[in-house]
């Protein structure tokens, strides 16, 4: 990734795959963005990501700085809201507690689900808010498909979830063209000589397709893998955590099934992981649909999401059995290298079979 700047971004030199994640505004923090300034431009609604944002991953509580922003932020009149992909609700409610701010929950972003019910919640309109956050996949996309202008913010230093490790990865594919649009004094001078619009290389309609889908995918497997983990490491069960409860009983009342597993966690993966799979395939099936493909209109609709439903089960198949017998191979330590390695091997299915068989004729 590049080195970071500063600035405000002229989206309208940006078109094609890279437009909806370029940022109005890119700022070093949170607490160097100019309250007043929103004011005068008729913001009312701060929309706050947490993680890298407020605070550092992990962390349940704000900087004194940060504190001190979002105090002279309501003492402006502005209402917070903080909406946030994390699943740990009792440290978010914390984190809204010591700053005074609401939260609001939905689907994960970049869905426009808690874009549109915080802006119910206030009784707001779309540019009457201001999404502010540090990741492109998640917190500009987002607002944007819900036509709220986004400020993105260098990220805090420090560890982060490890799925938004693969995010900033994608995101390395798209900084160089949407900092093209990014406005310079030079640019701003009127005898300036006009800068030509950055030419993504994404030019063919295959290789834009593969790109959205990749970006979708990246936001399925982080639903996939937060679940995954959810389920296999954290949720309890009788006293013990679900997955041993579970693999206990499979290998237990069907043995001839469950033999290979080196152990009851390792044999709980694959169902567990087809339960995390369904909502990561609910995400992917009306995203790509919507975006990737560019869909228009409900004809055929409810046929296109069974026929990805099924090109999605079989990639599935593919992705389970991939992760579950490396998972058996590396060890109880490295469930994401299982994880990763066996989304691949489906992505490549599923683009395949959704390009050619889910969406036929819209590509």
């Amino acid at each position: 990734m590049r080195a970071w700047q500063n600035g405000r971004f002229e989206r309208n030199r940006i078109s094609g795959v890279y437009h909806p994640f370029t940022p109005a505004h890119a700022a070093e923090s949170l607490q160097s963005i100019d309250i007043q300034e929103l004011w005068n431009r008729g913001k009312r609604l701060l929309l706050l990501d947490v993680d890298n944002t407020l605070v550092q991953w992990h962390a349940d509580a704000c900087s004194d700085e940060v504190a001190e922003w979002v105090g002279r932020a309501k003492a402006a009149g502005f209402e917070i809201c903080i909406i946030s992909n994390t699943t740990q609700h009792d440290r978010l409610a914390k984190i809204a507690a010591s700053i005074g701010a609401t939260t609001v929950r939905g689907r994960f972003k970049p869905s426009r689900s808690m874009f549109r019910l915080a802006l119910r919640k206030f009784g707001r309109k779309p540019d009457e808010a201001i999404m502010i956050g540090d990741q492109l996949i998640t917190d500009v996309l987002g607002a944007n498909r819900s036509r709220i202008e986004a400020i993105w913010v260098r990220r805090l230093e420090g560890k982060e979830f490890k799925g938004t490790s693969i995010n900033r990865k994608m995101e390395r594919l798209l900084t160089g063209p949407i900092y093209q649009a990014l406005v310079t004094p030079v640019d701003e001078q009127s005898d300036a000589p006009e800068i030509e619009r950055a030419k993504p290389f994404a030019q063919k309609t295959l290789v834009h397709q593969m790109v959205k889908f990749a970006i979708v995918g990246g936001s399925s497997f982080v639903i996939d893998y937060g679940f995954t983990y959810l389920f296999m490491k954290v949720v309890p069960y009788n006293g013990e955590l679900l997955s041993i409860h579970l693999g206990n009983y499979l290998q237990h009342n069907l043995p001839v099934i469950f033999s290979y597993a080196k152990g009851p966690e390792k044999a709980a993966l694959p169902v567990l992981g087809a339960l995390a799979s369904f909502f990561a395939m609910t995400n992917s099936a009306f995203m790509n649909r919507a975006w990737t493909f560019e869909v228009k209109g409900k004809a055929e609709r409810t046929k296109q999401i069974r026929r990805f439903y099924l090109v999605s089960i079989l990639g599935q198949c593919i992705n389970i059995g991939v992760a579950t017998a490396l998972y058996n191979v590396v060890g109880n330590d490295h469930l994401l290298i299982a994880k990763v390695m066996g989304a691949a091997v489906g992505a490549v299915w599923n683009f395949i079979g959704s390009r050619v068989y889910a969406f036929r004729g819209h590509v």
